[in-house]
């Protein structure tokens, strides 16, 4: 959603007030789901809120982004059928992502969330309606982001510990709500602008391209064109030496809620946790 190529801040202003042209009013009207309790602790105790029998992760070996080449690719506005074919691209490379899901997608496919969660991809909160965050009545807020927790949770047994705020944009209001129900705000340090050029070539030569250790991509798996770039950025990035891993893993596991990473939209690299972590 934020336009990498151009860089740092000015890439966030264009891409954002782009991204929010695609996600306008109109884009995105569903009847909203009941709302929960405002008062939920959203990774309270794992017994409640669950719906189904959790997807058990497979082990993973531990990273050392210190000694690799890491990256961490990320899809968001999903899960929807076309998921499925983006985690038969990283099953094959051995890939781990980070998705950041709708709460509405989520429930309409629960199956690909167990996948997701079953085959060690990272799963993030996204809002469960595209809401703009940055800026709106608490309660809104509250309900976007617990009614997403709630679903993933029940589908996953998990809570999310990471959230993508919308077009990029927060506050002091989301940094406090995110403190205190235990998220760290993920931006993101590369945009192929996959929501505005729907050009596969151009999608994957800009991921690519701009790639660095410690960087975070940012994609859509809900437009065909940036599924049809994954096996080319995967298999050049593997070619340069990537390690393709989860945004926690990119910090050590050792993100902080309400707080942002990277520090600021745009920046070149997301950075990794410090040495002995």
């Amino acid at each position: 959603m934020v336009l990498a190529t151009l860089g740092g801040t000015v890439a966030g202003a264009v891409g954002v007030a782009g991204a929010m042209s695609a996600f306008g009013p109109e884009a995105r009207k569903v009847t909203p789901a009941a709302s929960t309790s405002n008062h939920v602790m959203f990774n309270g105790p794992a017994g409640q809120n669950a719906r189904s029998a959790p997807a058990a992760p497979a082990p993973q070996p531990r990273v050392d982004c210190h000694k690799l080449k890491c990256v961490a690719l990320t899809f968001d506005d999903g899960p929807v059928m076309d998921t499925s074919k983006v985690l038969d691209m990283l099953k094959a490379k051995k890939a781990r992502a980070t998705f950041f899901l709708l709460g509405m997608q989520a429930v309409q496919f629960p199956d690909i969330v167990k996948r997701q969660a079953a085959e060690g991809h990272e799963i993030g909160n996204h809002t469960f309606t595209h809401a703009k965050l940055q800026g709106a009545p608490a309660g809104t807020v509250l309900s976007e982001i617990n009614r997403t927790q709630n679903a993933i949770k029940g589908v996953t047994g998990k809570w999310p510990t990471v959230l993508r705020p919308t077009y990029g944009s927060t506050d002091k209001q989301l940094d406090g709500i995110c403190q205190q129900h235990k998220l760290s705000e993920i931006l993101w340090s590369v945009d192929p602008v996959d929501w505005k050029d729907r050009d596969s070539k151009k999608i994957a030569d800009r991921v690519v391209t701009q790639a660095q250790p410690g960087g975070i991509v940012i994609l859509h798996d809900v437009k065909p064109t940036t599924v049809a770039a994954v096996p080319e950025i995967l298999n050049k990035l593997s070619q340069k030496g990537f390690t393709f891993v989860t945004v926690s893993e990119i910090y050590g596991n050792q993100l902080k809620p309400g707080q942002k990473y990277p520090a600021f939209l745009g920046s070149p690299q997301a950075g990794l946790a410090p040495y002995g972590t």
